[in-house]
């Protein structure tokens, strides 16, 4: 017994000794491997040489010191990329989807699955391609957005990007955006960002670096097509291009859609369109825009960002601020009706696209849909808060307001489609439209019945004005009929006419009293102007008299 005992206290004492060693060797000991992570399965640096225009070499560099493994990165699906083995041997490889490997469909890539012998204990495998727009510049701005970056989890990540001398990175606008974070640069100068030491969870992920050409000046051309002209830097001529034959395809089916045609008086003043590149917390949250000043709609605004998404995306974007011009010549309100404005923009440049043969439109449908049918449980369908959209005003995030937007204009054209809000603009015909309760009562008449229990019961609280449509049709006929001359009667039944039209100065028991008011009024207006004008003679002629003393 007392030697074992010995024995026991000695093996515990080489123990302890042994680990106050290791605490004090620390990460230099040799010993540390059994404390600290796994060995990499590998090393993987990506290069991105980027040129004046945007066009960017990617080189991947896969590297391990396995005697043999496996490992797979991302390459592109529709462009071509080639590989070699610098040492060891690939014996085996597959094409696969990126679904199997992480959980999510990549439209444009595939995965590249491969397994190795080394040589000399090292394998090494170069991948490379090249990606014409991975950065974007409309001079004096550039944004670098690269393709996707993926690869196995547990090798070691590095990432070089190089820009040619005469750019200039922005202050603060360099990072690594993951899955579970953004990451800023290791190392960082004016044409060089280098990132390393990244989470070993993080291995989907992007670079996006805003950067400046202070000293190169645009080279601008202006192309005209139709009533449109494009203007933009020359190296994005052959995309510019592709949207005047967009815009020219869809233009007369636009408008007979809205009844309108977007000449000025018979005359063919451009319509002006403009490629644009957004700030960078914005990038891919903002697709297009269209200026409006309260009088007017101004150039239309494309993000080019989107020439990078599927067939489709572009052309859903380009149509959806074509339209908000068709809306605004329509007569329709985007101060007071954005969501619709929205709404209709975003359904009918879908259904556009979809007719012209683009895929993409489907697939942005969907996404839609799917985000719709999360609304509906989140909100309950209370979507009332789209009243309160301005454009000054989002009463929530725009992902929120865009498909609530669109879900209320595509469920009132429930199988009736585009031929449903085609009938209610050949209704309003250029009536203005610029309240909720004007545009229930229009929609009513393109439905041939109310739409307002449909629309207060996602929350937007109307009165329905369509249960008095007759007498409203007749009221109108009778004012429009109303020769000008007998004003200023014309203009007071005119005025009470639109005010219980608007809905938001006549509460529900005055409807019918002041519809009756403007009814009678118009109908007496060549009697009431008789009226008038001789009791102002016959005042006049009293007066004249008194003076000179006749009375």
């Amino acid at each position: 017994m007392i030697v074992k005992s010995f024995d026991l206290k000695l093996k515990g004492l080489i123990l302890v000794s042994a680990f106050c060693l290791l605490l004090t060797l620390g990460p230099y000991s040799s010993f540390t491997m059994v404390f600290s992570s796994p060995e990499p399965q590998g090393y993987i640096d990506y290069w991105f040489i980027v040129d004046e225009d945007g066009f960017t070499q990617v080189r991947i560099v896969y590297k391990s010191d396995m005697e043999n493994g496996s490992s797979w990165m991302f390459v592109p699906r529709f462009s071509e990329w080639l590989n070699y083995t610098v040492s060891g041997r690939v014996y085996e490889w597959s094409l696969e989807e990126p679904e199997k490997y992480v959980g999510a469909e990549y439209y444009f890539y595939n995965i590249l699955s491969f397994n190795f012998f080394s040589e000399g204990s090292q394998f090494e495998m170069v991948v490379e391609f090249n990606f014409s727009r991975a950065a974007i510049i409309i001079e004096p701005n550039g944004m670098f957005y690269s393709p996707q970056i993926g690869f196995s989890r547990g090798s070691i990540f590095k990432a070089s990007v190089i820009f040619p001398s005469a750019f200039r990175i922005n202050r603060n606008e360099a990072l690594a955006l993951g899955a579970s974070g953004s990451y800023g640069p290791r190392y960082l100068n004016s044409t060089f960002a280098f990132f390393e030491n990244l989470p070993s969870s993080e291995n989907l992920l992007r670079i996006q670096i805003g950067f400046s050409a202070p000293n190169k000046k645009a080279e601008m051309v202006s192309l005209e097509s139709g009533i449109f002209r494009f203007e933009t830097v020359k190296r994005y001529e052959s995309y510019a291009q592709s949207i005047l034959g967009l815009y020219n395809a869809s233009y007369e089916t636009l408008v007979n859609l809205f009844n309108v045609t977007l000449r000025f008086n018979g005359s063919a003043d451009n319509l002006i369109v403009r490629f644009f590149i957004p700030d960078f917390n914005s990038l891919m949250s903002i697709g297009g825009y269209v200026p409006f000043s309260g009088k007017s709609m101004g150039d239309i605004h494309i993000n080019f960002m989107f020439t990078r998404y599927v067939e489709g995306y572009l052309e859903v974007v380009a149509l959806h601020e074509l339209i908000h011009h068709f809306l605004w010549r329509a007569g329709v309100s985007p101060q007071n009706l954005l969501w619709f404005h929205e709404g209709i923009a975003q359904y009918v440049s879908i259904k556009i696209a979809e007719k012209l043969g683009y895929a993409g439109a489907g697939m942005i449908e969907e996404s839609i849909e799917k985000s719709v049918k999360d609304l509906e449980g989140m909100l309950s369908g209370n979507f009332g808060f789209l009243a309160g959209w301005t454009p000054s005003t989002t009463p929530r995030d725009f992902n929120t307001l865009y498909a609530a937007a669109y879900y209320v204009v595509s469920r009132l054209a429930e199988n009736r489609g585009l031929d449903y809000y085609a009938r209610f603009f050949k209704i309003i015909n250029g009536e203005k439209i610029e309240d909720s309760v004007t545009l229930c009562y229009y929609l009513s008449l393109a439905s041939g019945e109310s739409v307002a229990d449909k629309l207060n019961a996602w929350g937007f609280n109307i009165p329905d004005l369509y249960t008095y449509s007759p007498l409203l049709r007749e009221i109108k006929r009778t004012v429009e009929d109303v020769d000008p001359i007998f004003q200023p009667f014309k203009y007071l039944a005119e005025l009470i006419y639109k005010m219980v039209i608007s809905g938001g100065h006549v509460s529900a028991e005055y409807v019918l009293p002041c519809l009756l008011a403007a009814s009678v009024i118009a109908f007496l207006a060549p009697l009431l102007t008789l009226l008038m004008y001789s009791g102002v003679l016959f005042a006049l002629m009293l007066f004249i008299l008194k003076k000179k003393g006749v009375l």
